[in-house]
């Protein structure tokens, strides 16, 4: 017996997309929510983002009772998205494994419209329903950092993007900080060290007053890579390093930043080389207590629907870090995938079909808040 959510999954999951090529998955998304009613709108979030084609769909399902939610899920994936062939095999669904399967995200988005047509079909008063279908999510959670959150009404809302087994709830993730370092020093010959400033010199020097690796519970820090190009039998006047940061505190990172900046100011001093130490917030951590809605209403949700809950801690970023930076507070949800980003990324067949009634369920709990 077919099941719609299925088969719209492996439709969705068949149409080449990657980040930043997201034009005909956008395109077949809007006609699905004009489908079902919505008012549909793409903003302008091509044109901000390098070689962009499609922006971000924005969709409304206006309600019969007060009250508005947000469900939002990501349309792009990673690199090596193109040619995917569903299978379903044992209860999962996979692909043929010489590519993703892309259930990062599709598979929230499947939920997302297989919810929405569940609440339509029951005939059930719900507030009013806004969706966000965001693009470039995989590179640097890019396409909701040109989202214009005056759009929405909703206060709370809910990312359907998270690995795991339906019933986890992502109630926090961390926020993340590229750090880059530039050394100029001034060459000499290498048995004359004397006559010159060694750029590598300095920025080990940096490097090592600086933590690294698991700075706290809350806070990692990893430096990747430290190039110095040139010959070894010359001091070296140039060398770069580059770094992430990731915490659960936004003050933490914010902390971290400032004193890299100030230690490359000391190094400077010290030296004699030209340190310049700068750095881009990708975007903030965030943490929901669970007294709040989102949460609240996935424990009245799961209960409902007979499935665990699970609160956990997130590490890696969403579109949920950018929403609850607007002030829209967003918890992550789980919809059945693992091995995402690999060629080994499978999705529970039964987690994903109880993901579109997780979604019905959502909608109608939220009249209520």
């Amino acid at each position: 017996m077919a099941v719609p959510i299925v088969e719209e999954f492996i439709e969705l999951a068949e149409i080449d997309t990657v980040s930043r090529q997201e034009r005909a998955m956008v395109d077949a998304l809007k006609g699905k929510l004009e489908a079902l009613g919505c008012t549909v709108r793409e903003d302008d979030t091509a044109s901000k983002v390098d070689d962009g084609t499609a922006g971000n769909l924005i969709a409304v399902l206006e309600g019969q009772t007060e009250g508005s939610v947000l469900l939002a899920a990501h349309v792009d994936r990673v690199q090596n998205g193109f040619g995917i062939k569903p299978q379903v095999r044992d209860g999962k669904i996979v692909s043929d494994g010489t590519t993703v399967l892309a259930a990062d995200d599709l598979s929230g988005v499947a939920a997302i419209l297989d919810g929405l047509r569940r609440v339509q079909a029951s005939g059930a008063r719900h507030p009013r329903v806004e969706v966000l279908f965001s693009v470039c999510e995989e590179i640097g959670v890019q396409g909701t950092l040109h989202l214009d959150p005056a759009q929405f009404q909703s206060k709370f809302g809910f990312v359907l993007d998270s690995p795991g087994r339906i019933g986890k709830v992502l109630d926090s993730a961390m926020g993340k900080a590229e750090l880059f370092l530039e050394v100029t020093g001034k060459s000499a010959h290498a048995a004359y060290p004397e006559l010159g400033v060694s750029a590598t010199r300095a920025a080990v020097l940096l490097l090592s007053r600086l933590g690294d690796g698991r700075i706290d519970d809350e806070t990692v820090l990893n430096w990747s890579y430290l190039v110095a190009p040139g010959p070894c039998n010359a001091i070296p006047d140039k060398a770069s390093a580059k770094a992430f940061a990731m915490s659960r505190d936004n003050d933490k990172l914010a902390a971290y930043l400032n004193a890299f900046v100030d230690a490359a100011a000391q190094v400077a001093e010290e030296t004699g080389a030209k340190m310049d130490a700068s750095y881009v917030v990708n975007y903030p951590s965030f943490y929901v207590p669970s007294d709040r809605p989102p949460i609240r209403i996935m424990e009245r949700v799961f209960s409902k629907l007979g499935i665990p809950i699970s609160v956990q801690h997130g590490a890696g970023g969403l579109d949920a870090n950018r929403l609850n930076g607007y002030g829209i507070e967003c918890v992550g949800l789980a919809t059945g995938y693992s091995g995402n980003h690999t060629v080994n990324e499978v999705l529970e067949l039964e987690d994903l079909i109880r993901s579109g009634e997780m979604v019905e369920q959502i909608i109608l709990e939220s009249a209520a808040v």
